[in-house]
């Protein structure tokens, strides 16, 4: 079983009569990537905010690397990174002096470790840049670079990706990988290009009005989201001897109401419906369903938008 790098319970938080946070629990493992999806006004920066300390809850539990207790935790927030909302940043200050002023701030020893986060954001080159010559998408890659320095084990990244061109995007998502799977370091991240999270995220916690409404690892979503045939015929069990028979394959779901997935012949459904058609069986609908990670999110918020 693996270790909880971050472990909420019931965590709460409010804004005068608003209610932000509604009684959280959230659980990330040691190697996870943590896709969190949510609308904007949802409660993702409020709880990443309180995960890294910046605001302070009205009720619940945090826990970090297996510490709930107040001062253990802030010892804890020193081998984590965050990159929350917009960087702070000194307009007028090169790229380099940036880092180096938020490095002293973390107490991080060693100059070296400023060359090697630029290197890794693709910021090398513009070290000498003033930062209020950078472009968004650059400005972003500083914010990062920000919350690499020091090697952390556990990075909170919200809206990482946002104003980064294509290729930006690629690159980053390629350093995020590495990270995770050669230094095994933990990821929550927030982002509203879901396709993008879709390709690397291992886990998702989705968040509706405050609450949390699921957490799905990736191998679930795929089960629910898996793309499928879906064949109504006027026999099923017909239907089911000849895609066994004829089509040679047992990877088909028969369902309560007698509809069939079947999960193979995707790009031919002309000829699966052909060969139910010459063996006896009506074909009343056949169709490509199943859902991708926006579909998903889009259905469980419609589900949870009056809770």
């Amino acid at each position: 079983m693996k270790d909880a790098v971050l472990k909420t319970v019931n965590l709460s938080k409010r804004y005068k009569d608003v209610t932000v946070l509604d009684n959280v629990n959230i659980t990330i493992n040691k190697g996870d990537i943590y896709g969190f999806i949510g609308q904007n006004g949802a409660g993702k920066t409020t709880l990443m905010k309180l995960i890294s300390g910046l605001i302070i809850k009205d009720s619940g539990t945090i826990e970090l690397f297996g510490e709930n207790d107040t001062r253990n935790i802030e010892n804890m927030r020193k081998r984590m990174g965050c990159l929350i909302e917009t960087p702070a940043l000194y307009d007028y200050s090169s790229v380099y002096d940036n880092l180096e002023i938020n490095r002293i701030q973390k107490g991080i020893p060693g100059r070296e470790s400023i060359d090697k986060v630029l290197k890794m954001v693709g910021l090398y080159n513009e070290r000498k840049k003033q930062v209020r010559k950078l472009s968004m998408g650059m400005k972003q890659k500083l914010g990062l670079a920000m919350a690499l320095i020091g090697d952390p084990e556990f990075l909170i990244l919200d809206e990482p990706i946002n104003g980064l061109d294509p290729m930006s995007i690629i690159e980053i998502r390629k350093l995020l990988n590495k990270l995770n799977k050669e230094f095994d370091v933990t990821i929550l991240i927030s982002s509203h290009i879901l396709s993008e999270l879709y390709q690397f995220a291992n886990s998702y916690g989705i968040i509706h009005n405050g609450r949390l409404v699921e957490q799905i690892t990736s191998r679930e979503l795929e089960e629910r989201c898996q793309k499928f045939l879906y064949i109504r015929t006027d026999n099923a069990e017909r239907a089911v001897f000849t895609i066994e028979r004829i089509l040679k394959t047992q990877n088909y779901e028969v369902m309560h109401d007698n509809a069939i997935k079947l999960y193979e012949y995707l790009d031919e459904p002309s000829k699966v419906a052909s060969v139910l058609l010459n063996n006896g069986s009506l074909v009343d609908e056949i169709a490509l369903k199943g859902d991708n990670l926006e579909d998903y999110f889009s259905k469980l918020v419609w589900r949870n938008k009056n809770v």
